[in-house]
């Protein structure tokens, strides 16, 4: 699926990547998709990223067999891949 620019606060959905890259300060409102099993999954709660600013730079996988699905951002801006 390549990548995608992820900015602004709307929902993004019917996505399909298993990684993405900060690009700027950042706080996610949402970020969902399944787990290897195929069961949807709360990436935030399960990686530990609810309520906190994620730094420019970092990198944040949720693994090869996992898929994020959907993303909405507070602030800041993303790359998905």
């Amino acid at each position: 699926n390549g990548s995608k620019l992820i900015t602004g606060t709307g929902a993004n959905t019917g996505l399909n990547h298993t990684s993405f890259y900060v690009r700027e300060d950042t706080v996610i409102a949402t970020l969902a998709g399944t787990n290897e099993n195929g069961e949807a999954t709360n990436w935030l709660t399960e990686i530990g990223l609810s309520g906190i600013t994620l730094k420019q730079g970092d990198f944040y996988p949720v693994g090869l067999s996992d898929k994020i699905t959907a993303i909405t951002l507070t602030s800041g801006s993303v790359i998905l891949y």
